[in-house]
């Protein structure tokens, strides 16, 4: 006869295990969904999740049901998928419903943006958001939030849209130092300069062209200007490099002083002009930078088009990555979104909502002052047609230690004394010896208009 089991207690335990596990099997664990905006990324949602619900309850095991939506106005008519009963003005109808146990913000701007998020959050309920703006503002303290009130922040839609970078950074490159980040980062300006250089034409054409196309707001300010892309490399920069870095203090520029003349010689040249966002550990701090560069043609990312973004990212021991895909529009988004709910429901049925440290305990930073970048250059000088300008320009740059790498001379001018285009390239120079030789050549007699500057950028190669 067997005597008693030498190990009781672990049976019992494997035993109340198995009755756990058999009780889930084909079980579904049922939450409920606040929204906060309907707009079209709003109305993307909820098609998304009448259209899935059912792939998620049986495949996945997890019934979302959305609960109440905030709106502006709810008399305005909506799509047959929203029943008026959900609607509400009063966005605390949302976060204090007690069904509620996740909240999705998609209203925008910072303000009350930033209340409500707060609010849900010091609830204890998840939030799940699209705003970068949002983000890149006040990151430090609603993650901060988030952790102290146990509560999950997720945010993949606020960066590149349907790309999952996100997670693929928190979750992908854990292992990893990363060592660099490039990034086309806003669809606008990439279709924008993409109808330029495959097609010909200038900025304010395409940028009518985009707006009629709805690939650029009324007012495309944000997405032209880079502020919309450096609010990105913001919130990259803390996941991949643990620093948060206020975006203001970050060089941006954006794509409004490109001209097809540039375009034309940057392909000359063998490089494609893209709006980069671009993060490199250096020993005086992180660069972290937004701008128009030149990008050699047969890279991956100069051959990135349209509405599309990209992002290259390097780890020490996985090496380059590249991801890309949509990053905006109302779909793209929307998917984003419900993908970061879907996640944020496994974690909290697993009782593991809470935010990721390593989106809290990070550095508080400033970039690399923008003098100290080092990068080569692209240079248009549009002069008088005498000789010895090459030479004066030539003399400038020796004074501030840059190096002239290749030059690209027009022919003749048709008049005696009119102006040309002189280009050169350097090789890699201190932006502070840039800034101040460009100063010393626009004040030369014989230069006409005002230099055009654009940095190259070789990525990894």
């Amino acid at each position: 006869m067997r005597g008693p089991s030498r190990y009781p207690i672990f049976l019992a335990l494997v035993s109340a295990s198995n009755q756990t596990w058999e009780r889930r099997v084909g079980s579904t664990e049922s939450l409920g969904v606040g929204i906060i905006g309907l707009g079209v990324v709003g109305g993307g949602i909820i098609d998304i999740l009448n259209d899935r619900r059912d792939y998620f309850k049986s495949v996945r095991g997890i019934d979302l049901t959305v609960q109440k939506i905030a709106v502006r106005d709810v008399s305005k008519p909506r799509s047959a998928g929203v029943s008026s009963d959900l609607l509400t003005q009063n966005a605390r109808d949302v976060i204090d419903h007690p069904d509620v146990q996740i909240v999705i913000e998609v209203m925008g701007g910072l303000d009350p943006a930033r209340e409500y998020v707060l609010a849900a959050l010091e609830s204890g309920k998840d939030v799940v958001t699209a705003n970068k703006a949002l983000l890149a503002e006040h990151g430090d303290e609603l993650f901060e939030a988030a952790s102290t009130h146990n509560a999950g922040l997720a945010f993949e839609a606020s960066v590149c849209g349907g790309i999952p970078i996100v997670r693929s950074i928190a979750q992908g490159l854990p292992a990893n130092h990363v060592t660099s980040l490039f990034g086309i980062l806003n669809g606008t300006t990439n279709y924008i300069l993409t109808k330029m250089t495959d097609e010909g034409g200038n900025y304010a054409d395409i940028l009518k062209q985009a707006q009629d196309l709805g690939y650029a707001e009324a007012d495309p300010t944000m997405d032209v200007d880079g502020t919309d892309a450096v609010q990105k490399l913001s919130i990259l920069c803390r996941l991949a490099f643990g620093h948060s870095i206020p975006y203001r203090k970050m060089l941006c520029e954006g794509i409004e002083q490109v001209s097809p003349i540039d375009i034309v010689f940057a392909r000359d040249l063998g490089y494609t002009i893209k709006l980069l966002g671009i993060a490199k550990p250096q020993s005086g701090g992180l660069e972290a930078r937004v701008h128009p560069a030149l990008v050699p043609t047969d890279t991956l990312l100069a051959n990135i088009k349209n509405e599309f973004n990209a992002i290259e990212i390097v780890g020490n021991a996985a090496g380059p990555q590249v991801y890309t895909g949509k990053g905006a529009g109302a779909s793209p988004t929307a998917s984003a979104v419900v993908s970061d709910l879907l996640y944020q429901a496994e974690l909290r049925i697993a009782g593991r909502q809470r935010i990721n440290r390593q989106l809290v305990d990070v550095e508080a930073a400033e970039p690399l002052a923008t003098e100290d970048i080092e990068t080569s250059y692209y240079c248009r000088f549009t002069v008088q047609d005498t000789p010895g300008v090459l030479a004066h320009i030539a003399n400038i740059f020796a004074t501030h230690n840059i190096s002239i790498a290749r030059v690209i001379q027009e022919d003749r001018s048709e008049t005696e004394g009119g102006s040309v285009p002189l280009i050169m390239t350097t090789h890699d120079a201190r932006e502070k010896s840039m800034s101040a030789a460009r100063e010393e050549i626009d004040a030369l007699d014989v230069v006409t208009e005002a230099s055009q500057i654009i940095r190259i950028e070789r990525l990894n190669d």
